[in-house]
């Protein structure tokens, strides 16, 4: 494997099967496959009640009174809980990057005294079915005096009493002398960014299955901080975390959504202590959109300067996050990756990037896919193709000059004393891997083919974008590993396995750490009790941390069973061969069994986060009669470092780069005047369906080199998404060619706002000014982005006539 500098070794992964027998079904496949799964939906527990939670039909203003008389009185219900039956109302805590103003401005798990967005918690109905539970809600007489809605970073109105303005956090990354540089500058390039609010909808929604015995709680659901999760919940019942027991149950999705702390993880636990029962709650899909963490809802003024010559000079940017009404546990980490993504994989002799986060009257944001990178790599890469625009040149060509070439690896790109932590960009050959991956996706007959089609007049471009991903953040991480009776290999981690192929990854390390047979090992995660260490499943970690800690508990395993191998066997332990069944010392044997059994506790730390190098292609036609954008391939390309698990990285870049295609064209949640929520239902919010997806070519890089763990892997779940927005706007603008390239500034991009940008017809762009790229099947035309728009409508009308409810 090279160096990633001067030897680059780009194995493996071109587009499509890998080798023979690549893409067995994992482990857990076939009982997923077959309905045998266990969500928490299947959780059963005798004498179970359901909850349903009361919630603010406003988005800001005063409670009155909370009336449950008709509730309570309700047929099937047990039990009616406000705030006011509780001498303390617990708020919930930050898990990272507080700032002194969230002390005041957590939330509370039921609001008392002032609602800030629709779908706060106010009160819940505990009942014998979640019929009578839903029923008996929608009794609750919730007096609320109305104030008016917090629309986003330019209201002023104060959402708290202290007298602070509504600005929760604020950060800056800063490099150099930034006016000398724009000063100096040939050509300076300004515009105003935005991305709408979006959400992750992992297919399950959120869900709780929660039992009080003999002073435990157990709890069915928890899925991403399991042990974050555990000492909340301790804290909320003044419990010794040990007695709080966290349950694996299978999950149906995550995106970085799902798995934080909310009110419910208080108010199911607390339905179940009242009741004595166990109590059981799932969110419909509706209450999902209302309040699952949102997240996007960016806006920036970024302006950029280079040289005549096509150097890039500084960036300078000015962001605003609005992150609704309360911080969730994520905290200000949302401004602060922001801020640290604008860089990229560019040499700047300067920048500067100022990112806030606003509240409002709307729900709290979280994390999301590439939370703020995904945003920061589309305002860049829109950015430099207005550059190259105006300076004449090839898009790819500008960025091609500017990237930091392999000899500068590993760089340190100090980001200042503004919060942001400086980014090591710690191995990787940006320039060679570019041009491998434009090899192996055809880019040079994309191009010949694109500018046939627009010779034709077709309105048809492509666009680029590169990024710089990090992955591994947590710092550390544990696992415990156990040697049984039964010979079994045994892997504990708190961890969870949600579909990204964390426990194939395991079983794969440790087979090969151990030189045993995949089948004697076995993993057990996402549970309290699976191992009591360990940060969770967060910013694609999984394989350099579980991974790595998994190598050194199985190292310190084999230390212990070759010693005692050595004294059962009576001979110096120089002697023993070690075989996959155990050990041997000439015609004697040991099997492992004999020597279990035997624990160790593996670890893996490192300051620095890993980072890997993208590339992302879309070729995109606009429809000129409708501008419906219909977009017609995608490639991504990302360098791993090394591929434990080919099909399963594959899987993870392709499910990104869809993921994206949706924030591109489709996903918005939108809010009107009052702070009612437009986008709560697939009616509104649309998704792309198998119609709008293209072709996804995906190329698993593996450069060698990787520092900081002993896998030599970079993480790949967030980075299939980074580029998406960037390369879409850039085919989009393009297609459309100039004035209209400039206005494309906004995703989703869609028709009623390429409207206004052009005049009547529309005309095809330049090609010098926007190269064009080739799909490899120009007669595969894909259907306009509508069509997914009226496949939802007709979808949930469909439901709603049979009285269906979306879940």
């Amino acid at each position: 494997m090279g160096t990633g500098r001067a030897a680059v070794d780009m194995t493996a992964a071109d587009t499509g099967v890998p080798g023979a027998g690549a893409w067995a079904l994992r482990r857990g496949d076939a009982r997923l496959l077959t309905g045998a799964g266990a969500y928490v939906g299947d959780v059963v527990r005798d004498g179970q009640l359901w909850l349903s939670v009361v919630r603010s039909p406003l988005a800001h203003g005063r409670i009155t009174a909370v009336d449950v008389t008709a509730a309570a009185a309700a047929p099937g219900v047990r039990v009616v809980l406000t705030g006011a039956d509780l001498d303390r109302v617990p708020r919930i805590p930050i898990r990272v990057v507080e700032t002194p103003r969230m002390a005041a401005r957590l939330q509370p798990v039921l609001a008392t005294d002032r609602v800030r967005y629709v779908g706060e918690p106010v009160a819940a109905v505990v009942a014998d079915d979640p019929y009578h539970a839903e029923d008996a809600a929608e009794l609750v007489d919730v007096e609320i005096e109305p104030l008016p809605a917090v629309g986003g970073p330019d209201d002023v109105t104060p959402m708290w009493e202290d007298g602070l303005d509504n600005e929760i956090a604020e950060f800056r990354a800063t490099n150099g002398d930034v006016d000398a540089a724009f000063a100096g500058a040939d050509v300076v390039v300004e515009a105003d960014f935005r991305v709408a609010r979006q959400s992750g909808l992992p297919m399950e929604t959120r869900g709780l299955v929660c039992e009080w015995s003999d002073g435990f709680l157990h709890i069915w659901g928890a899925t991403k901080f399991v042990h974050f999760t555990r000492r909340t919940v301790a804290g909320f019942f003044d419990l010794d975390p040990d007695r709080v027991i966290c349950h694996r149950v299978d999950v149906g999705g995550m995106f970085g959504v799902r798995g934080e702390v909310y009110p419910e993880d208080f108010l199911v636990p607390w339905a179940a202590r009242v009741t004595g029962r166990p109590v059981k709650w799932v969110e419909d899909r509706r209450e999902h959109l209302m309040t699952i963490n949102h997240s996007r809802d960016h806006r920036h003024r970024f302006a950029i300067a280079a040289s005549r010559d096509g150097r890039l000079l500084a960036f300078r940017s000015d962001g605003t996050i609005d992150v609704g009404a309360y911080p969730r546990p994520i905290g200000a980490r949302l401004p602060q990756n922001l801020a640290g993504s604008f860089p990229g994989p560019y040499r700047w002799t300067a920048f500067e990037a100022r990112c806030r986060s606003v509240a409002s009257t709307k729900t709290p944001s979280g994390t999301m896919r590439a939370p703020s990178s995904a945003e920061a790599i589309f305002v860049m890469e829109r950015a430099v193709d207005m550059v190259a625009r105006r300076l004449g040149l090839d898009p790819l060509e500008l960025r091609r000059r500017n990237l930091v070439p392999a000899a500068d690896l590993p760089l340190t790109v100090d980001m200042g004393d503004g919060g942001v932590h400086a980014a090591t960009y710690d191995s990787g050959d940006y320039p060679a891997q570019l041009d491998e991956v434009l090899r192996r996706c055809g880019h040079e007959a994309m191009v010949d083919e694109v500018a046939r089609r627009r010779a034709a007049g077709e309105h048809v471009g492509v666009g680029h974008a590169l990024f710089v991903d990090h992955s591994g953040m947590g710092r550390e991480e544990t696992v415990g590993l156990e040697l049984d009776t039964s010979g079994t290999f045994v892997l504990g981690t708190s961890a969870t396995e949600f579909g990204q192929g964390l426990e194939d990854m395991a079983v794969r390390v440790l087979a090969d750490a151990l030189d045993v047979d995949a089948t004697d090992v076995r993993v057990q995660s996402g549970a309290s009790t699976a191992h009591a260490g360990g940060n969770g499943t967060f910013a694609s970690r999984s394989t350099i941390f579980v991974g790595s800690a998994a190598v050194h508990a199985a190292t310190q395993l084999l230390e212990v069973a070759e010693s005692r191998a050595a004294t059962l066997l009576s001979c110096p332990a120089t002697q023993l061969v070690r075989t996959p069944d155990g050990y041997k010392a000439g015609s004697r044997s040991i099997a492992w069994k004999e020597l279990a059994p035997i624990e160790t506790v593996g670890r893996h730390a490192m300051e620095e986060p890993t980072h890997g190098f993208g590339i992302a292609l879309a070729v995109a036609a606009v429809d000129p009669g409708t501008l419906a954008v219909s977009v017609e391939r995608v490639v991504v390309g990302y360098d791993v470092g090394r591929a434990i698990d080919l099909p399963a990285v594959h899987s993870q870049l392709a499910g990104g780069a869809a993921m994206g295609l949706g924030g591109s064209l489709l996903e918005s949640l939108t809010f009107d005047a009052q702070g009612q929520p437009l986008g709560a239902t697939f009616m509104d919010y649309l998704l792309p369906t198998a119609a709008e997806m293209p072709p996804i070519d995906v190329h698993v890089v593996e450069l060698g080199g990787v520092p900081g763990n002993p896998l030599g892997v970079k993480g790949a779940g967030e980075a299939g998404i980074k580029g998406i927005g960037g390369a879409v706007a850039n085919a989009v603008a393009a297609a459309l060619g100039a004035p209209a390239a400039q206005g494309v500034t906004a995703l989703p991009i869609r028709p009623d706002d390429l409207a206004p940008l052009l005049p009547s017809p529309v005309t095809p762009a330049e090609p010098s000014a926007a190269p064009p790229a080739r799909s490899g099947s120009a007669a595969r035309r894909r259907p306009a982005a509508a069509v997914g728009g009226v496949l939802a409508l007709v979808a949930a009308g469909w439901l709603a006539r049979r009285g269906r409810k979306e879940r």
